[in-house]
């Protein structure tokens, strides 16, 4: 279960022969002051919007059901501390102890937590720790409000450790990837390497600018700019000249000069963050991990047409929009209401389902394996496309 600002997202996997499909997903938006900048402002409100979304698309009879919930990355502390090797209990005294360097709050007023991240070549005397810490009053309120809504708190995580979960998914961790996370309010520059998240960077340059642009343009309400942002975007201007089409070519244009200083900013934010880290990243062997393989988009904002193609102008990097391995089947595609592809947006929601998944199957070594799901029968495909004739 995802909780922003604007929107609750739900979602549910199942694995059939080790494989992932949808089986429920929704979501439902907030109106504005329930939420505002990761405070709750009106429990009672977003109790009442959570009890519906999970009845309407779990059922009440499965009432009070179990969920793994996002905790807002503008609320967290996030820090790699290198610490010297230690038993459990020693480590954690001495990471509560080197916290209090990292994070302008008093510890008693935060929740604190941490897990041990690998690194590139063993060593006998030093690991690294990725500590988390957000406010008490964060979580304290979220718990009211899954209480009150009959939802059971499975565990509880940063927006960034469920991208990344989602985003990587099958792939290479060893690699370095800059993920960007398109968020509703505010978009986040997640840096993954060495098997661990090292930075995230929230830029204030998100879903809604480029919605607002576009609507204001084109003098239309938001439902209909994002359907804009989708089927026109930029596409038609970071290709080359000789691949332009000439039809509607003036709606484009106002579209994408629109656009362009919202991804004027958000280029150079992104720029900004790369550089940071590549100028704080330590030297030595693990200087590796200053080159990214490849960025990665997803989250509401990552579908605006043309927006990988202008990222790589820019950037010179590989980029590709997120698809994760999790088909869907039978009823599945019809209460989800997005197929494969569409998961792009629902980032944060997916990673919380994995890891809600692998709490289910009890697989919290990590042994859970992610598969491609397997190809529809040639039957299915003769079905659905009847459907749509």
């Amino acid at each position: 279960m995802e909780i922003t600002d604007t929107y609750i997202r739900i979602m549910k996997l199942t694995d059939k022969k080790r494989h992932l499909f949808i089986a429920d997903s929704g979501s439902v938006e907030l109106e504005a002051g329930i939420i505002k900048n990761g405070n709750i402002r009106d429990e009672g409100k977003l109790a009442v919007k959570i009890k519906s979304l999970t009845r309407q698309f779990i059922g009440q009879s499965k009432l009070p059901c179990y969920a793994v919930v996002s905790l807002p990355e503008e609320k967290a502390f996030l820090q790699v501390i290198k610490m010297p090797k230690l038993d459990a209990e020693e480590m954690r005294a001495a990471v509560v102890f080197q916290a209090e360097n990292y994070i302008p709050l008093p510890l008693e007023k935060v929740y604190l937590d941490f897990e041990t991240v690998p690194r590139p070549l063993e060593d006998f005397y030093q690991c690294e720790v990725l500590a988390a810490a957000i406010p008490k009053e964060i979580v304290d309120s979220r718990l009211r409000v899954l209480d009150a809504a009959g939802v059971a708190c499975a565990a509880m995580e940063l927006e960034s450790q469920s991208v990344a979960r989602a985003a990587l998914a099958g792939k290479n961790n060893e690699l370095s990837f800059m993920i960007i996370h398109i968020g509703d309010t505010q978009s986040n520059v997640i840096i993954y390497s060495r098997g661990s998240i090292r930075f995230t960077f929230a830029i204030p340059v998100s879903n809604r600018d480029f919605v607002e642009a576009i609507s204001d343009c084109a003098n239309v309400n938001r439902d209909l700019a994002e359907k804009l942002k989708v089927k026109y975007g930029i596409e038609e201007f970071v290709r080359p000249a000789g691949k332009k089409k000439s039809d509607q070519q003036s709606e484009k244009r106002k579209i994408f000069e629109a656009l362009v200083p919202k991804l004027v900013d958000f280029v150079q934010q992104v720029q900004k963050c790369a550089r940071y880290y590549q100028t704080h990243e330590a030297d030595g062997d693990e200087s590796d991990g200053k080159n990214f393989g490849k960025i990665i988009l997803c989250g509401r904002g990552a579908d605006l047409r043309g927006l990988d193609e202008f990222l790589l102008s820019k950037i010179n990097l590989p980029v590709s929009r997120l698809i994760l391995p999790i088909g869907t089947d039978g009823l599945a595609i019809k209460k989800s209401g997005f197929a494969k592809s569409g998961v792009c947006g629902c980032a944060v929601a997916a990673g919380l389902a994995l890891r809600a998944l692998a709490i289910e199957s009890a697989a919290t070594d990590g042994s859970f394996q992610f598969l491609m799901p397997p190809k529809p029968k040639r039957k299915l495909k003769r079905e659905s496309k009847s459907k749509i004739k």
